[in-house]
């Protein structure tokens, strides 16, 4: 039986992506328990030669392609076709520690869980690595979603999980195609709805930080302010469709929708997107609470007040 489908989305990562595939390998879980699906998303270098010599000495690495379609549409064709009961996304530039796949598929199998979370380790060159987060106090607490998305801050990647595909499946779950940080739309969605979620205080994944990774051209700023605004108004849905308005729950997803209303301002840009625009939205003006942290409350009252000012700020104090 397959219990664990390391899903690995591949698009022009020649560099990387043998160093990925080593990390999956090198593990602790037999390899008939665990396969590698690798997702060619219309590779144009050579990544796809590396990854075939790999897949022809593996016998548990599995190759699909398709077009290129962008990272969401990847990881949905890789959820259709892995074969474990639990997924763990996994981007090709990044890797996995060594020795860990037990550890989790065990945790998540014993209590057949719906989402396993863990930490991951930020690594950016010539600096010391950070683990993100570290909830030693919620070790293996059991949880239902609307609880755990309150009381566990979990960075929104959704490569921190494993799901189990009849989870993802039962609740029509997939990544929204067409736009970028769609992790910032599945994962909230995905947590909320679990009934069965756990934190497991084990570093397990690591994320590359990279100089030139940030998108600066004015045409990328447009993409990444309007697609957080489609984040925006699917987390708002949700929200008013699931969570009972009051609760932690709704507070959080009411703070991740604000997070991300100010992030697409901060990239806002004039003659592409209006003012008029952002005014329009149901969640705005936003709802600031209580429990937020003081330095966004302030931001939130700002863009409350005035959205040009806080434009203005922005650019004044970002130089």
């Amino acid at each position: 039986m397959i219990k664990l489908t390391i899903i690995i989305p591949v698009y022009n990562v020649e560099k990387y992506v043998g160093r990925c595939i080593e990390s999956c390998l090198r593990q602790d879980l037999p390899p008939y328990e665990y396969e590698l699906l690798i997702v060619n998303d219309g590779s144009l270098d050579g990544s796809m030669d590396v990854v075939r010599r790999y897949a022809q000495q593996h016998e548990n690495i599995r190759i699909v392609e398709q077009e290129n379609a962008g990272l969401s549409a990847t990881r949905n064709h890789g959820i259709q076709e892995a074969k474990g009961e639990y997924l763990w996304f996994v981007d090709s530039d990044d890797d996995i520690c060594e020795d860990v796949l037990k550890k989790l598929i065990d945790a998540a199998w014993s209590q057949q869980l719906d989402i396993l979370c863990f930490d991951i380790n930020v690594l950016k060159q010539g600096h010391p690595t950070m683990t993100h987060p570290n909830h030693a106090d919620k070790n293996h607490r059991l949880y239902v979603g609307t609880d755990f998305i309150s009381d566990v801050a979990m960075p929104p990647s959704a490569c921190v999980a494993f799901f189990k595909k009849s989870f993802l499946t039962e609740n029509t779950l997939s990544f929204k195609e067409g736009i970028i940080h769609e992790d910032q739309e599945f994962t909230p969605r995905a947590y909320c709805l679990a009934k069965k979620i756990a934190y497991v205080n084990l570093p397990a994944y690591n994320y590359w930080v990279r100089s030139g990774s940030i998108m600066t051209s004015p045409e990328k700023r447009a993409k990444k302010a309007k697609d957080l605004l489609v984040i925006c108004d699917s987390l708002y849905q949700f929200t008013k469709e699931h969570i009972e308005e009051g609760t932690a729950a709704y507070k959080t997803m009411i703070g991740k929708i604000n997070f991300a209303f100010s992030q697409s301002l901060r990239n806002y840009t004039r003659g592409v997107s209006s003012i008029a625009e952002y005014k329009k939205k149901p969640y705005y003006p936003l709802d600031i609470h209580v429990e937020g942290e003081k330095r966004n409350r302030w931001k939130y009252r700002l863009i409350n007040f005035s959205i040009p000012l806080y434009l203005l700020a922005h650019r004044v104090f970002k130089r």
